[in-house]
């Protein structure tokens, strides 16, 4: 299975509220009794903010170009609910429940396809960088457009 974002077919009104990514626990993923690493959560929640990254125009020229822009994260957390196990199909669900200047907080879900059962929960904080001549990363406010593709995940009761 591949590490992509699910289609909603082009149209944002198709989208479930909330961002999907789907991933398969892999062997690499899993200790020898073949239970997903903890690691692993992070690393499929980070999947999830590239794509959104990638959905609000932010392509990879603009992260490796000589004025690159980025979204690192400056805040992540993860409560583990129940082990991911080789071979799970999980769909990583993605909300924004802040949208700051320059920062969002995402709120993720990751749900074992087969029966729905809520495998972990977490939550990042990411900035909206570029890099100036020195290397060094100032925050930049997020772009209309930008914000416009983030609203699409906002639940209703925030």
């Amino acid at each position: 299975m591949d590490r992509q974002p699910a289609p909603h077919g082009g149209d944002p009104a198709a989208a479930p509220g909330y961002q999907v990514v789907r991933t398969q626990v892999r062997w690499g993923d899993c200790d020898p009794a073949g239970i997903a690493f903890f690691p692993r959560f992070f690393e499929w929640m980070d999947l999830a903010s590239h794509a959104l990254a990638r959905e609000m125009g932010i392509t990879r020229e603009d992260v490796l170009g000589p004025a690159s822009y980025g979204f690192p994260a400056v805040h992540a957390q993860a409560e583990f609910l129940v082990p991911a196990l080789l071979d799970d199909e999980i769909e990583v669900r993605t909300t924004i429940v802040h949208i700051g200047r320059t920062s969002l907080r995402m709120r993720h879900q990751l749900v074992r396809m087969s029966d729905g059962v809520l495998l972990a929960r977490g939550e990042a904080v990411r900035v909206h960088i570029q890099r100036v001549p020195s290397r060094a990363m100032r925050p930049v406010p997020l772009t209309p457009a930008m914000r416009r593709v983030l609203s699409r995940y906002v639940p209703a009761e925030l």
